[in-house]
């Protein structure tokens, strides 16, 4: 525990000219990214896009001030000007201006991983009275993208939640900064929510989740070695352990086996986006709408030659991949090994 906290402390220490939550830029008057316009858009003062200030064709370049679940906050120029949607952007033109200080687009840092101890409410605000968006018990895993006022702050598909620090434990660092050599720490981490409606459809999709889940502790990715996807955690049938569930297929959905994969790959795809180390080779989303579990531009799809996500190890170590299915919440984590 003692080695946990001197971690923990020193990734304190060294996040500073690192995003943790991606909240605000190192220097407010300093973009983080520069991309195109996918559609038009309207530019509104707030964040809950009330009162229009201005106007972009598609097409227009951008720079990015600040990222939240759902919303981009843009401006032009050297002046910043409001906040657009998420799906405005062109997610292929995108440009990290701050490459050792942010994750590429549009990863987020994760700095723990916690479990929970006693029954908790993920709720919308960072109180006891706000809503309610998932009840979680013990034993759950969950990286947290930081701390606010006593409570832990993650994304709960395309906002913010928050968890009380008080029902958690086992608090373990996420060594981003590759500060330590052991393995006993993750060097990245990342929760999505997946439904939890008992039909049996989705019940399958669950299975399909686990399934997935249990083929990473096969795996090893040295130096240098690629992770494909569909090759690896595929094929997507019987005879593999999968079951049929809802698939999404060029916008809209269908019964297949592996349904769930998806969300996999999507989640992995968001911890794999934090390491400078680790090369996206192919990723494909599912389509300008996105999946339904993440922000905008977040998702990775897999299950054919196109739909695929592949990644090199630029490390000069092996890693590992494993992930948790439990209460809704899917967590992925990367180790040294």
């Amino acid at each position: 525990m003692k080695k946990i906290a001197l971690l923990f402390v020193a990734l304190l220490i060294l996040q500073l000219p690192i995003q943790a939550e991606q909240m605000q830029p190192v220097n407010p008057q300093t973009p983080l990214y520069t991309a195109l316009l996918r559609y038009s858009s309207s530019i509104f003062k707030t964040e809950a896009l009330e009162e229009s200030v201005g106007y972009l064709a598609k097409g227009k370049r951008v720079d990015i001030y600040q990222v939240t679940p759902s919303r981009l906050l843009i401006g032009r120029d050297g002046k910043v000007l409001g906040y657009i949607n998420r799906d405005k952007l062109d997610d292929y033109t995108v440009k990290n201006l701050q490459p050792s200080n942010i994750p590429n687009y549009p990863g987020v840092q994760n700095i723990a991983i916690v479990y929970v101890k006693e029954p908790v409410s993920v709720r919308e605000a960072p109180n006891e009275s706000s809503n309610s968006l998932i009840e979680l018990t013990p034993g759950c895993r969950l990286a947290l993208i930081g701390f606010q006022d006593g409570w832990g702050k993650l994304i709960f598909k395309k906002q913010y939640g928050y968890v009380d620090s008080r029902k958690l434990e086992n608090r373990i660092p996420v060594d981003y900064v590759l500060q330590d050599t052991s393995g006993e720490y993750p060097i990245a981490a990342y929760t999505s929510f997946y439904n939890i409606a008992t039909n049996e459809d989705n019940l399958s999709r669950i299975k399909n989740l686990e399934v997935s889940c249990d083929k990473f502790e096969s795996i090893v990715l040295n130096p240098g070695e690629r992770f494909d996807f569909n090759k690896l955690l595929g094929p997507y049938n019987a005879r593999s352990g999968y079951h049929p569930a809802i698939v999404l297929v060029d916008g809209g959905s269908k019964l297949g086996y592996g349904g769930g994969t998806c969300q996999i790959s999507s989640t992995l795809y968001n911890v794999i986006l934090q390491l400078p180390g680790i090369q996206i080779d192919h990723r494909r989303p599912h389509g300008p709408s996105g999946a339904s579990y993440l922000p905008h531009g977040a998702d990775a799809a897999v299950g054919n030659k196109t739909q695929n996500l592949i990644f090199t190890n630029n490390y000069n170590f092996p890693v590992r991949i494993d992930g948790t299915v439990q209460d809704g919440a899917l967590t992925i984590a990367i180790w040294r090994y």
